[in-house]
């Protein structure tokens, strides 16, 4: 059977839910993700199923799925705070050594009392790391093109989470 390996980066859509992470910048706050949008992840995959003819075939191939919309992780998340009305009244900038040592003693501390935390070592990472990668491949072969933009992806996003919580989605 012939199989190919898809690897989105990461996504947002109906259904995602708040996390209640506090306001860190972790490091600079200027890596770069590209988030994309649930509906075009799907889109990707009816394209890499269907296998449009083409002289290139998926069999075997690896294809990042993305946007092409790469954003700050920062920006990203000034982006759905706008929607609710928000902006953090304060940035609490840590260098990224010191997130992962407070990470440890949380883990640690966690442990001993019991008790569950959201901090974890790859939530350090996940907020450091460049999420970015080139989704050309998969625009030649597969003929993806994303359907949803960002803007539009972040919105419809906040708007669905607004309308599950009953609050108020500030921006239209």
């Amino acid at each position: 059977m012939a199989a190919c390996s898809l690897r989105p980066s990461v996504l947002c859509g109906p259904g995602d839910d708040r996390q209640g992470e506090p306001p860190f910048i972790v490091g600079d706050g200027q890596n770069l993700w590209d988030v994309i949008y649930v509906t075009n992840v799907a889109d990707a995959h009816v394209l890499a199923a269907e296998n449009p003819v083409s002289s290139m075939t998926v069999a075997s191939d690896i294809f990042f799925i993305q946007n092409n919309e790469p954003i700050t992780f920062r920006d990203f998340c000034l982006a759905i705070w706008a929607h609710f009305g928000h902006t953090p009244p304060f940035e609490i900038h840590t260098p990224e050594k010191l997130a992962y040592l407070v990470v440890l003693i949380c883990g640690f501390l966690t442990w001993v009392f019991g008790t569950t935390t959201t901090l974890r070592c790859g939530s350090a990472r996940d907020v450091c790391s460049v999420r970015y990668a080139n989704g050309e491949k998969a625009k030649l072969v597969l003929g993806y093109r994303p359907r949803v933009v960002i803007e539009t992806g972040i919105r419809l996003s906040c708007e669905d989470y607004a309308r599950r919580m009953g609050i108020e989605s500030h921006m239209q």
